[in-house]
């Protein structure tokens, strides 16, 4: 019998002809068997490189049963929390455990621990005495160095302090963990991987970036804000140096990330995933649902967004696969038992950065490269996706190609083209947006375009539909309570776009997420980048300006009546709620009726 996953238990091992595993992962993420899923997309990597593979899903973190089911490995474990931050997959922004978790069967929650990495790990360390441990996925890449966890509402030391782990392979990490596994087989030493960090007895202050110690930044939170943006300026460069920080007697040593290359990204659709969850489970995982039938086009992002961890975790720069490998990809996704006709996506953090390339030599510390105007060295591939999206929907099977990634909207209004060719063909009746906000101070801040670009695309949308004689929708993304917005602000940020989409489906409470600027702001009620003094929403005010943004949920009509009192504006109240019709929205194919938006890929 053939067993085409990788193995969960003995019996599965045996199904393999395999005695002792090389390599074991532990993951906080149910198991599917698909390159959107971080750990399993290790594990092929991995196995395509000669190791035997074995994985642990959602083990039970409260004894050692689960952690043993395979033995010991003969090299090491990896350990990650999954695709998603253990403490944002199980607490909302005010800290209330969620109701819900994507990446479990069924949905269900309780099933990922709190700061998985740290109590895996231990566990692992429990069962295997003396094996080496590997952190890695987004929960220990950014707290890789000396953070802010909101959680604690302190700064917290490099998880590998807490965690005990060897060494954090942190980003995409797939040429970093065959490096590792490489070594490890080799018995030689670990340190200098490019994309790893790990403790040192010993300083590496030769052609590195040195941070602020934990001792000093324990002083001065300005100090915390600067080193934050002294880390984002260092990886916005093409080749940024490695980062030291002194800690508790010891150093942090955070060698230069090691991206893939296009050949590299193109041969991950290759391996041997089945795209489907392991066959334990009864109950479908929702996450699956979404990326089952999507195609990742590229990897990086560019846009610079305070709030945002994809430049700390993928990186600045484009990495592109090929029009040809893309389109291959497609048409073996046609082939898979119970494929509906549609790709749900073609993309990855923005879809439009398809292609994107700076022309200059060494890059820039630029944090964004579309704010607060366009870079002269930024060259787009926007008009490399017309074809592409073309030749797709030609293939044979293939009814619909969809674009739900999102996109950069200022920057898809340098392509007309491209503008004309994703409207027409490439929206299923809504396209997601984030203008995230609308008043200009707030958006400075978050590095996002201004409310001017947002309807400047509003229009061309609206145009387009009507050229092609299709009722669409535009659904906003915005942001409440982000570092330096007060209640007035909230209010005009629900007039702007109330009146332009009606009721508003996508709000998101600011969550202060490891090692971005923005959670830099909230600490140290500062601007690192503008050197300004900042108000931070806290507490009570939080759920006052989410509120103005959903006012018709009964929940939330007495923080709005609070909210308008406080405001001076109570004669207000019972527009805000829906008992009378507040604002006139514009009929410009913008969304004003209630859509199924449960769901979204939204970037961390």
């Amino acid at each position: 019998m053939v067993f085409d996953f990788l193995p969960t238990n003995r019996e599965e091992m045996n199904l393999k002809g395999w005695d002792e595993l090389d390599i074991l992962l532990v993951t906080g993420d149910a198991y599917v068997d698909h390159p959107s899923f971080g750990t399993p997309l290790i594990g092929r990597v991995l196995e395509s490189n000669g190791y035997r593979v074995g994985l642990i899903a959602q083990p039970d973190w409260k004894s050692n049963k689960d952690f043993k089911v395979m033995g010991a490995p003969r090299l090491f474990a990896a350990v990650s929390a999954g695709n998603l931050d253990s403490m944002i997959a199980n607490h909302s922004s005010e800290n209330h455990l969620r109701r819900e978790d994507a990446y479990t069967e069924g949905g269900a929650v309780g099933f990922r621990p709190d700061r998985a990495c740290i109590v895996y790990t231990n566990r692992v360390r429990e069962c295997f005495p003396g094996l080496s441990v590997i952190l890695g996925g987004i929960e220990a890449s950014l707290r890789r160095l000396l953070h802010y966890d909101y959680w604690d509402n302190r700064l917290r030391r490099s998880i590998l302090f807490d965690s005990k782990a060897d060494l954090i392979v942190y980003g995409m990490a797939e040429r970093s963990i065959v490096e590792v596994a490489n070594r490890l087989s080799e018995g030689k030493p670990l340190e200098g991987i490019r994309g790893t960090a790990y403790l040192s007895k010993v300083s590496k202050e030769d052609h590195s970036l040195i941070l602020a110690s934990w001792e000093s930044l324990q002083i001065d939170k300005k100090s915390f804000a600067e080193m934050t943006l002294a880390i984002h300026r260092e990886l916005s460069k093409k080749y940024p140096r490695r980062m030291v920080q002194e800690c508790s007697g010891r150093w942090i040593i955070c060698e230069p990330p090691m991206p893939l290359t296009p050949q590299d990204l193109e041969a991950i659709p290759k391996l041997p995933f089945t795209r489907k969850a392991h066959p334990r489970y009864f109950k479908p995982i929702p996450a699956n649902g979404f990326v089952q039938d999507s195609i990742v086009s590229h990897r990086g992002c560019y846009g610079g967004c305070t709030f945002c961890t994809l430049t700390v975790h993928q990186g600045k720069y484009i990495v592109s696969r090929s029009e040809e490998s893309i389109i291959e990809e497609a048409k073996m996704l046609t082939n898979r038992p119970g494929f509906k006709g549609n790709l749900l996506d073609v993309g990855g953090p923005s879809a439009n950065m398809y292609g994107s390339l700076c022309t200059q030599e060494d890059g820039c510390q630029r944090l964004s490269c579309l704010v607060p105007d366009r870079c002269s060295n930024l060259e787009d591939g926007q008009k490399r996706l017309i074809p592409m999206y073309q030749a797709l929907r030609k293939i044979k099977f293939i009814k619909r190609v969809f674009i739900n990634s999102g996109i950069r909207h200022d920057l898809a209004l340098n392509s007309p083209e491209y503008c004309k060719e994703l409207i027409s063909h490439h929206v299923g009746g809504q396209l997601s947006l984030a203008p995230e906000h609308s008043q200009p101070h707030i958006l400075k801040r978050m590095m996002k375009p201004t409310l001017e670009v947002y309807e400047r695309f509003l229009k061309v949308f609206s145009e387009v539909n009507k050229m092609v004689n299709k009722e669409q929708y535009i659904v906003p993304y915005v942001i409440a309570a982000f570092p330096g917005s007060s209640l007035e602000d909230a209010y005009h940020l629900a007039k702007s776009i109330r009146s332009r989409h009606g009721n508003i489906e996508q709000v998101q409470t600011f969550i202060p997420i490891p090692m971005t600027i923005a959670s830099a702001m909230y600490y140290a009620h500062w601007d690192p980048i503008d050197r300004t003094e900042l108000h931070v929403p806290m507490g009570e005010e939080r759920l006052l300006q989410r509120a103005l943004l959903q006012p018709k949920l009964r929940s939330n009509w007495g923080f709005v009546k609070k909210a308008l009192q406080l405001l001076g504006k109570t004669n207000e109240y019972e527009q805000f709620i829906g008992l009378k019709k507040m604002f006139k929205t514009e009929k410009t194919g913008h969304n004003n009726k209630r859509r199924g938006t449960k769901h979204s890929r939204r970037s961390a």
